[in-house]
């Protein structure tokens, strides 16, 4: 589904039509802001899986763990709504669980090994050194929003600038301003790589 096929009469989504709604129907255990919070995750769970190597019905199993992880996020206030896609933070857990659910990560999809060495050419050391994704992983937690999110929907989950923008992943209105928040994201991504290297070498 794209766009406004998440509000058609039969989706799920038609009440949660801005972030906000949708986070406090999760907030409330509204059943369709699950269900609408799980169906717009599952392609990219579905993709995250396939890339971490694990089995394909394993989809469903970590959306339904992740949901019952966020849901008690928000329950305890560990997640709060600023402005945010709720998704976003949610894909962030479920990524987390597909990790735990492998014990080895060389299928991970060659996008994870590309982002490093596409921010700098540099780091074929580090990548030798650190798994891939782990690598990512670290970086990006380090990053800090909302340039994790930036990069990452766009080297990892390869979605176009596009797609990011017409789904609200990010608060960026155009494509243009997302390119433009991206690439000062990529050059503070080398600089903590840099870092990074430095203190694992030390």
């Amino acid at each position: 589904m794209r766009g406004s096929e998440w509000f058609t009469s039969g989706s799920p989504c038609k009440r949660f039509e801005t972030h906000e709604l949708l986070f406090e129907g999760l907030r409330k255990l509204d059943n369709a802001a699950i269900l609408c919070l799980q169906v717009r995750a599952m392609p990219l769970v579905k993709k995250t899986v396939a890339g971490y190597g694990l089995p394909a019905e394993k989809a469903d199993e970590i959306v339904n763990s992740a949901t019952l992880v966020f849901l008690q996020k928000i329950e305890s206030g560990a997640y709060q709504f600023q402005g945010h896609a709720p998704m976003t933070y949610f894909i962030e857990i479920a990524r987390r669980q597909a990790l735990m659910a492998t014990r080895s990560l060389k299928k991970t999809a060659q996008s994870l090994d590309d982002l490093l060495e596409t921010a700098d050419p540099d780091y074929a050391d580090l990548l030798l050194r650190q798994d891939a994704a782990e690598a990512v992983r670290i970086l990006l937690e380090k990053l800090g929003q909302p340039c994790a999110d930036v990069i990452r929907l766009h080297h990892i989950d390869g979605y176009s600038d596009e797609e990011v923008v017409s789904q609200g992943y990010v608060k960026y209105s155009t494509p243009d301003s997302l390119k433009m928040k991206r690439s000062d994201c990529m050059k503070k991504l080398v600089q903590l790589a840099k870092e990074w290297k430095t203190s694992i070498n030390t």
